[in-house]
């Protein structure tokens, strides 16, 4: 961030100042970075096969490299490019396949180490401050990174250091960015104001392709359809057919953020707010993730219980506005048949053959994973559920501090009071609820859906402790100001003695 972005300094803490926003393309320097980086991927694109393949190794090694640069210099800048990373780099993959014109298997897939990557850099804010634990409050996060790498090291004794290896970048860098944003609670305002930003933009972006995804099936998403195995879940490669994941690599990520970010959005003023909430609706309506649709309800309803009557209203008003253009979308074809046919599911879950499937997994494996004193490393193991890849993969020793660090971080965003009309953390509020029932659903503590709530938890811990510091700020001004005052009557009432 650069320095013209703070405004002023109280003690020994600088503080950026939250009335202020950060204009759009400033500082230009990274900008222009960021657009050369954009340009020579899209030219490599260009040259067909070959260049895709060469973006394949140079896409993630410039993002590593731009990350580094990013994140000494431009840091608020570097928490949003770790973002976009997130939302477009399969569906860049994708394009490199069809390009390529085969299905390159994940394990050759580089490109896709790209987001982990450039979250990896901000391992360096734990080497900085991890000697101040205590001091910071940061302990729910180190020792859930504690609990990461022991995983690791059971992992390697059970011999298989390789793949090992590779799966710690799908459990460490989220909760390492997650303490990253924690650590830095002065830039909160910044911090906030960037998340707005690019998930405003994301959501309008992702929402707007996952529905020309949905009616047209592009031959890359096709291809990625049919060879990654996914028709079983994902619906067929025709238009129409389709189960929409937009630019991720699942319809299950893809809700994850969709909510995230229509919860988002209902904290935005913007006249993008409109548009993307009905695209990223619609989009998340096609994605038929009946637990993206339960979890948005969930965090609505958080929302709607925590905040001040004219804010219930303004977002009660919101939604009622939304419905009104999608009710009458989904009601007609070709959106119609699919949206029903998934919505009648949720009221007959026993005739369902997901929900079927996902019961028989847990009566199978619960004696398993409850008898995982030790664990078996992370990579192990799995499947949908949380509960029991994290008790195969960490054991009942990892298990227990991985869990205790986000149920301890959880529970102070949840008990600490706030002012009601506090809507940026009301809905960080809600975005923990959403995160923490997905975990019911699929081990979304790791991979794409683990920054979501290690991120979150980071922003909603950092709140806490940029507003008890603003509010001490406050405190040592009016007894400052009482001091100056007494200090000038006294020196009054003794110039009218003499």
């Amino acid at each position: 961030m650069s320095a013209q972005s703070i405004d002023f300094v109280s003690n020994d803490l600088t503080i950026p100042n939250p009335d202020k926003p950060t204009p759009l393309f400033q500082p230009a320097e990274p900008w222009i970075l960021l657009g050369f980086f954009g340009f020579v991927t899209l030219i490599l694109m260009l040259l067909g096969g070959a260049g895709a393949k060469i973006v394949n190794f140079v896409f993630p090694a410039g993002c590593l490299g731009i990350s580094y640069y990013l994140y000494f210099r431009h840091p608020i800048l570097y928490n949003g490019f770790v973002w976009w990373l997130f939302f477009i780099t399969p569906f860049l993959r994708r394009i490199c396949d069809w390009r390529i014109g085969a299905f390159t298997q994940p394990s050759s897939s580089y490109i896709l180490l790209s987001p982990f990557l450039a979250s990896l850099v901000c391992l360096h804010t734990l080497y900085v401050n991890l000697p101040k634990t205590r001091e910071n409050g940061s302990t729910p996060f180190v020792i859930a990174i504690a609990a990461i790498f022991y995983g690791y090291l059971i992992g390697i004794i059970y011999g298989k250091p390789v793949s090992t290896t590779v799966e710690l970048l799908d459990w460490l860098p989220q909760v390492a960015f997650g303490y990253h944003l924690y650590v830095n609670w002065r830039r909160y305002p910044l911090h906030m104001q960037n998340i707005k930003r690019v998930f405003m933009w994301g959501i309008l972006i992702m929402g707007v392709y996952g529905i020309y995804q949905y009616i047209v099936a592009p031959e890359w998403d096709r291809l990625w359809l049919v060879e990654s195995g996914m028709i079983s879940s994902a619906g067929s490669p025709y238009p129409f057919g389709m189960r929409v994941w937009s630019t991720m690599n699942s319809q299950g990520p893809y809700a994850d953020y969709a909510v995230t970010g229509l919860l988002i959005l209902l904290a935005c003023q913007s006249w993008l707010v409109i548009p993307a909430s009905i695209a990223g609706a619609l989009s998340l309506l096609l994605s038929l993730v009946r637990a993206g649709w339960i979890t948005l309800m969930a965090g609505v309803l958080v929302l709607l219980t925590s905040l001040s009557a004219k804010q219930k209203f303004r977002i009660f008003m919101g939604i009622v506005c939304m419905a009104l253009v999608l009710i009458p979308l989904v009601t007609m074809e070709p959106f119609a048949k699919s949206v029903t046919a998934r919505l009648e599911t949720m009221t007959n879950l026993q005739e369902d053959g997901s929900a079927k499937a996902r019961q028989g997994t847990y009566a199978i494996l619960f004696d398993t994973a409850v008898s995982q004193i030790v664990g078996k490393g992370i990579g192990s193991f799995d499947t949908d559920g949380a509960p029991i890849v994290l008790l195969i993969n960490l054991g009942w020793i990892g298990a227990i501090p991985y869990v205790g660090g986000l149920i301890f971080g959880s529970l102070l965003i949840f008990t600490t009071k706030t002012d009601a009309r506090n809507l940026d953390f009301a809905v960080v509020r809600a975005i923990m609820v959403k995160s923490l029932l997905f975990l019911l659903t699929s081990s979304t503590m790791k991979g794409a859906q683990g920054l979501l709530l290690w991120g979150f938890l980071g922003m909603g811990m950092s709140q806490l402790k940029y507003q008890a510091y603003i509010k001490q700020q406050n405190y040592l001004k009016i007894y400052e100001s009482a001091i100056l005052e007494a200090s000038q009557a006294s020196h009054q009432s003794k110039e009218q003695a003499s």
